[in-house]
């Protein structure tokens, strides 16, 4: 294939399921089009019982490894003709996954590149909340303790607050909860799963937060509006979106003007 042809956005399904959905429908949003055709070549495969859960094996390198499931597909994306490949999963972004999944492409010669979802969330709180200086992060435990956004967030000047013991543990719940959580309850997503984000969102708030980050991508499937009184929410889905586009189409990305209230 030449690259001339390899110019769709491949999106690796599965972590979780409906993340990967919710971003191919961000795509299209952001999408500058007026017609059927005018709208961006995208691949999604979504292969999630071959995937195991990445917070699992970070936190226990004995527990069974996400690396040889993500890497086959992000190979079959790369043979559809994908030249770069978004995963909506932020916990996917830690050192340990991610520079192996860099490392497995290079070594099969592959030309597939991938989009740092915490860079992308950089860029997008300096479009949402440019005179914001800190920032609340909402994500798993697992990227809390590992400090996966405020590293980035950190190395471009701002300051990252995390919630506190009580609100990590309903933030953690609304995610992987049996009973009410969103990988459970994802499509509607259950009313507690919502509250628990909007309280622990409050609480970032009144500790100085200028913006909060939906740093989980099962996150915005409760909490779909862009601010909470004011102070802007950043949607790591949406922001992945914008920079997948950014880097293969830039001309047919929305301007902020036509899209923030979409």
């Amino acid at each position: 294939m030449s690259p001339d042809e390899r110019n769709a956005i491949g999106v690796l399904g599965g972590v979780g399921p409906y993340a990967g959905l919710d971003l191919v429908r961000h795509l299209f949003d952001e999408t500058d089009a007026r017609a059927d055709q005018d709208h961006l070549p995208v691949a999604l495969l979504s292969y999630p019982g071959r995937i195991p859960d990445r917070a699992t094996w970070i936190a226990d390198r004995s527990a069974p490894s996400p690396l040889p499931g993500m890497l086959e597909v992000l190979r079959r994306l790369d043979d559809a003709g994908c030249s770069v490949a978004g995963i909506p999963c932020n916990t996917a972004h830690a050192p340990s996954i991610y520079d192996a999944l860099l490392d497995g492409l290079a070594a099969d010669g592959r030309a597939l590149d991938l989009v740092h979802i915490v860079d992308a969330i950089v860029e997008r709180v300096r479009e949402v909340a440019p005179a914001a200086t800190h920032i609340g992060v909402l994500a798993t435990t697992s990227s809390i303790e590992n400090r996966l956004h405020e590293i980035g967030l950190e190395a471009a000047g701002f300051h990252a607050l995390a919630p506190d013991e009580t609100h990590q543990a309903r933030v953690q719940e609304s995610s992987y909860g049996p009973a009410w959580g969103l990988k459970a309850f994802s499509a509607p997503p259950r009313q507690e799963a919502r509250q628990a984000l909007l309280d622990a969102a409050d609480h970032l708030i009144a500790g100085g937060a200028d913006a909060v980050i939906l740093g989980c991508t099962e996150l915005p499937l409760a909490v779909p509006e862009d601010d909470r009184d004011g102070v802007p929410f950043v949607n790591s889905t949406r922001a992945l979106a914008r920079a997948l586009i950014r880097a293969t189409h830039p001309e047919k990305l929305r301007p902020l003007a036509t899209v923030e209230h979409a």
